[in-house]
């Protein structure tokens, strides 16, 4: 283990945020916690699609964590919320956080979908770092469509994303 990562382990566990040190194998995957993402419409389109929005969302989500687990340096999380979903806007930014240092967690992912018209949209997501309060990333995506495969496609993205320039090395 290299210096800084036994630094930043110990500090960690005597904050009380992680356990004790995994084994090296462990170490190189980040524990982090994945937050239900949010829905925003605001393409104004005259039909009701909240029902098909709901479960399109759900989709991303299980999608997001299948593919970030796919990922060596990332270990996701669930989250233990009160609520569903457990998003940062309907759990509260604070109990979603308190829930991740709870999972033991070294980093949150909370993000939002913002639908602006039929085909076009943008994905909003904020990793923290749970050891030192900041964001390591902060990103907008855009997406194409209003579709299951068009959700799929965000959630391989952005799970590559997440991997490759959010959680730090």
């Amino acid at each position: 283990m290299a210096p800084r990562r036994r630094f930043v382990a110990a500090l960690l566990i005597l904050a009380g945020i992680a356990g004790p040190a995994p084994s090296s194998h462990a170490q190189a995957a980040a524990p982090l916690a994945v937050a239900d993402f949010d829905f925003r419409d605001t393409s104004g389109e005259p039909r009701d699609q909240t029902t098909e929005h709901a479960a399109r969302l759900k989709l991303f989500d299980a999608a997001l964590r299948e593919e970030l687990a796919r990922h060596a340096r990332i270990r996701p999380l669930a989250l233990a919320c009160r609520v569903e979903p457990c998003s940062a806007r309907n759990a509260g930014l604070e109990a979603v956080l308190a829930q991740a240092k709870a999972a033991q967690a070294h980093f949150l992912l909370i993000g939002e979908f913002h639908k602006i018209s039929t085909l076009i949209g943008a994905l909003k997501l904020a990793v923290y770092d749970l050891g030192d309060g900041r964001v390591t990333c902060d990103r907008s995506l855009s997406y194409r469509g209003d579709t299951d495969e068009a959700f799929l496609r965000a959630a391989r993205f952005a799970a590559r994303e997440i991997a490759e320039r959010c959680i730090p090395r």
